[in-house]
């Protein structure tokens, strides 16, 4: 083991010790978890950035290749705040439901209906709920089955139903369905499936689209029914629906993540633009991101637009989209700021440093939240134009 892996080692396992410890109830859960993400964050590794600080150096591992970057945020002059810029994509929300209970949003099911499920540290989400965000109220669109056993993943809503999926810890994979206007849920649709499970899930028509870790992109029924590959996503991803692509997150060094995607309904294809030298590429359904010996770039999937990736240095989803977030230092404070990969238009927060949680909209998510002054802010990012 080398020094640096050493000092790596020490300080990752040094902040695990500091953690706060989870309750005893939920040890089962956390296993679980571990081993069903445990091949989805091995692919991860190998292409996002994993951020260290050893002895006020910060280093980005990029294909496992050390890098130097800065510890300290660039200073610049801050732009115009989020209100003023995109003001129409804007939500400003109490932090909790009417209950009292804390929320997590998860995407906007019409234009003022929130899909949410509360948020607890001590226990599971019991529910999920349609937050009516002009009118301030709640309803319960169906429980939480104890079968999935583990928090609710890929929540999403569309055809007048909600979808999400597990795995309950026996190696088969489900997925479950309810009425948005109300109801019970039920599975739809069993499936072997690894520890990496499903890595994308959208609604086309009156069908669920999703692909798993390893590679297929698959259909079955909104309301249950045979699952069913789609024609040629056997090795393929779901990146946008119509759109797949390949290789997904596990895709061998050198190779560009989602280089290769294809709409599957009109068959066009689209192959990402290289050039020698590129690293560590990423691509998503507009924007390219990657690095070179100058540092990190950005560029749209032809080529075009070709500029300093503002958010290199900040720890990225694993497919670059449209936005990303930045801390940036100026007029005597740091603070985060949304930038617009595709028009170079940004804008402020309003929020110091962050955990980014809420900040890093990945694949299809197209909602952002974070707290300011107590409040719960949400920013519609299909409101940019």
């Amino acid at each position: 083991m080398s020094q640096l892996e050493e000092a790596l080692r020490r300080t990752l396992a040094g902040a695990a010790g500091q953690a706060p410890q989870a309750p005893a109830t939920l040890t089962g859960t956390v296993e679980a978890r571990y081993r069903r993400r445990r091949n989805r964050t091995r692919a991860m590794l190998a292409t996002a950035a994993v951020v260290a600080v050893l002895g006020g150096t910060a280093f980005a591992l990029k294909d496992g290749t050390p890098r130097a970057m800065p510890a300290a945020p660039p200073t610049a002059t801050l732009p115009p705040a989020i209100e003023k810029v995109w003001p129409q994509a804007i939500h400003d929300l109490p932090a909790t439901l009417p209950d009292g209970r804390a929320f997590r949003p998860y995407q906007f099911i019409d234009d003022r209906t929130l899909l949410v499920t509360p948020e607890d540290r001590t226990k599971l989400p019991d529910a999920v709920y349609a937050y009516d965000v002009r009118a301030g109220d709640a309803r319960k669109i169906t429980d939480l089955p104890k079968e999935t056993a583990l928090f609710p993943e890929g929540l999403v809503a569309g055809g007048g139903r909600v979808m999400w999926w597990t795995v309950p810890g026996n190696g088969r994979g489900q997925l479950w369905s309810a009425p948005l206007s109300g109801g019970p849920a039920r599975v739809v649709a069993g499936l072997p499936m690894d520890d990496g499970g499903v890595d994308a899930m959208a609604v086309a028509g009156d069908r669920i689209v999703f692909s798993v870790q390893e590679g297929g992109v698959f259909t079955v029924p909104l309301r249950g029914g045979t699952v069913k590959p789609v024609k040629g996503g056997a090795d393929s991803h779901l990146l946008a629906w119509p759109w797949i692509g390949r290789p997904g997150m596990a895709s061998a060094k050198g190779e560009p993540m989602f280089g290769t995607i294809r709409n599957v309904q009109t068959g066009e294809t689209d192959t990402a633009f290289t050039r020698p030298g590129d690293e560590s590429i990423r691509c998503g359904l507009e924007v390219c991101a990657g690095w070179t010996v100058r540092g990190g770039f950005t560029r749209l999937r032809d080529g075009s637009q070709e500029r300093p990736d503002p958010c290199a240095d900040r720890p990225q989803t694993v497919t670059p989209g449209r936005f990303c977030a930045e801390l940036v230092k100026g007029s005597g404070q740091a603070l985060e700021v949304l930038r617009d990969r595709r028009t170079g238009r940004s804008a402020v927060l309003g929020i110091a440093r962050s955990s980014m949680l809420g900040l890093v909209p990945n694949m299809g998510q197209r909602l952002m939240h974070y707290t300011v002054q107590g409040r719960m802010r949400l920013v519609d990012l299909t409101k940019i134009p």
